[in-house]
């Protein structure tokens, strides 16, 4: 249980640096000679730790490998090249399973060292179950406002966006960090207040904002 304590919202000894890997982070746009891919995830959206198939179509090549941008397994470590098979024309394989909620693109490669390619619409959702039917907002800051009315007989003390610590390696244009302090009443005395990070995800590049998950840690 979270005990109620004042949130230091500058030098609280808690900020850590972005992840700095661009690759990691970054949308992936269509690129010739592989703008016709078509790819098919079974399913589209999936629950934390459950496996998801991929398929790929109009890809002429003697390999395929396909990653998730942005995926880290249970040691924190980036999820690896993932070799397809070509079965009736069709490049079919298990998608690596990551250990943090989000969304994640996806790029195919032809082989090691081969330039990677993809399209922004390549996604595979990790979330909670409901996580689509809760309310969505056009600013990722009405997320950590929605949350903290959802929690009974508290109200919203304090907000500020918070960096993803270094081994979060979740795209920063579909993930946001904040951290929030409430409490009662307004102007409840710190002794009263509870603090929480809470993670806003967006559902694609155009998409918009909702409620991921809330921790007590980032």
């Amino acid at each position: 249980m979270v005990t109620r304590k004042s949130i230091g919202f500058v030098g609280c000894g808690l900020l850590l640096a972005l992840a700095t890997a661009a690759a990691a982070v970054g949308a992936v746009k269509p690129s010739a000679p592989w703008s016709s891919a078509r790819v098919v995830l079974g399913p589209s959206v999936v629950r934390l730790g459950q496996p998801a198939t991929i398929a790929v179509s109009n890809v002429r090549a003697s390999s395929l490998q396909a990653l998730l941008l942005g995926g880290t397994d249970k040691l924190d470590k980036p999820l690896g090249w993932r070799s397809l098979r070509l079965v009736d024309g069709m490049w079919r394989g298990n998608l690596p399973t990551p250990a943090l909620l989000g969304v994640y693109p996806i790029v195919l490669r032809t082989g090691v060292g081969a330039p990677a390619f993809g399209s922004p619409q390549w996604l595979l959702r990790v979330f909670a179950p409901g996580t689509r039917s809760q309310p969505s907002f056009a600013d990722p800051d009405d997320v950590s406002r929605w949350w903290v009315q959802s929690v009974p007989r508290e109200t919203l003390v304090a907000m500020k966006p918070w960096p993803f610590p270094d081994f979060d390696r979740r795209d920063r244009r579909l993930h946001r960090l904040f951290v929030v302090a409430y409490a009662p009443t307004a102007d409840a005395s710190p002794n009263d207040q509870l603090g929480m990070f809470v993670t806003a995800v967006r559902d694609g590049y155009q998409g918009r904002w909702r409620f991921l998950e809330a921790t007590v840690e980032p």
